[in-house]
């Protein structure tokens, strides 16, 4: 059974920003489930809330359609019950008016998602000043902690047996989309309750694109197929799972068993080469400089990995923080031939004290 996310702590590093900052309250909010960070803080799987988080107290904003939910889910949350057309600014002001009267009050918010208007609305309407705030919040989803290490563990293993069953139905004739489609609902009877991302399955000349849209291209026998993947889960945490294989009836380009080779030992050497404290930019040179070594570094035209979690790419500040323990990361190198195809390969991992670990188990072409 796995364990229950620690929203205490959660919400002890929340409060431990707004004492630092001199802050009353910050504010978060999502509309159609777009900001992750809610759940992260609360539990709370709608699709519609508002957060505001005060050193002594919580409180949730459901509209109606989702009072029951966040009864439910984020208990540690007071429930504010909206009525119908009620603006966000009133709420703010009603939390405000809790907390003890001083100096003028100060409330932070998610300087990269609150639009310039909508800021400019709050400062008309709340008496307080209003502090923009970096992603304060993605800052501590860029390392999980033990629970949420096994819920990533579980949606990656679901996803390396669904790639395994669905392999075996792969045959020449069948279209991109029909495999698509396969991956899709297989995921869903394996517990899955959405995709990551949008199913991408590339074939022959498509495999040379990294992000090929799926389209409705026939397989042909021997040509490659990359098939890049993953499933959200009930925890809300999800998989991204890269596999590549030839269609079964003739044996496969010469060109692209030696690219799959390349890539696969680019890939385990960058797992080799983790450790806590590694930057990511030397993670990425240890792929490239493999696959560069094989003279396809111009054919390797992505990054070899970001940080994944409750979102398939999970904030990360890749260019300053280092992968340190709990940091869970993709590793996917790749290269692209364009007119013949591609081959990519990438596992999703966790760094632990004691060094890398795989999440992801599906099998390679050896």
């Amino acid at each position: 059974m796995m364990q229950k996310m620690n929203f205490p702590s959660r919400l002890r590093k929340i409060r431990g920003v707004l004492q630092k900052r001199k802050l009353d309250v910050f504010v978060l909010f999502t509309r159609e489930g777009e900001n992750r960070n809610v759940p992260y803080l609360s539990g709370f799987s709608g699709t519609a809330a508002a957060l505001l988080v005060t050193r002594r107290n919580a409180f949730i904003a459901v509209d109606p359609r989702y009072s029951g939910r966040a009864r439910a889910e984020a208990g540690m949350f007071t429930i504010i019950d909206l009525k119908a057309r009620q603006r966000f600014s009133d709420i703010i002001r009603d939390v405000l008016k809790r907390i003890p009267a001083r100096q003028k009050k100060r409330v932070g918010f998610e300087g990269h998602r609150v639009p310039f208007l909508t800021v400019r609305a709050w400062k008309r309407r709340i008496p307080a000043q209003m502090i923009p705030l970096e992603d304060i919040v993605g800052r501590q989803r860029q390392y999980k902690d033990e629970a949420e290490v096994a819920a990533l563990l579980h949606a990656c293993r679901v996803t390396s047996d669904v790639f395994q069953e669905v392999a075996t139905r792969i045959k020449h004739g069948m279209s991109e989309r029909d495999m698509a489609r396969d991956l899709d609902n297989t995921l869903r009877n394996r517990g899955a309750v959405g995709n990551s991302f949008d199913t991408i399955v590339a074939s022959g000349p498509n495999a040379a694109i990294p992000h090929h849209n799926t389209g409705d291209r026939t397989l042909r026998p021997g040509e490659p197929v990359v098939m890049d993947f993953g499933g959200r889960f009930p925890s809300g945490y999800c998989s991204d799972l890269t596999r590549t294989i030839f269609v079964p009836g003739k044996k496969p380009d010469p060109l692209m068993l030696r690219i799959y080779g390349i890539v696969l030992a680019a890939n385990r050497a960058a797992f080799r080469a983790l450790r806590p404290g590694m930057k990511w930019k030397e993670y990425d040179a240890v792929a490239r400089s493999h696959i560069a070594r094989h003279g396809y570094g111009k054919e390797f035209a992505h990054s070899l990995g970001h940080s994944l979690g409750l979102e398939a790419h999970d904030p990360y500040d890749c260019q300053h923080d280092a992968i340190r323990v709990g940091t869970v990361l993709t590793d996917e190198p790749g290269i692209y031939i364009e007119g013949r195809g591609g081959v990519r390969i990438e596992d999703d991992i966790v760094m632990t004290a004691n060094g890398p670990r795989r999440l992801t188990n599906a099998p390679y072409i050896e």
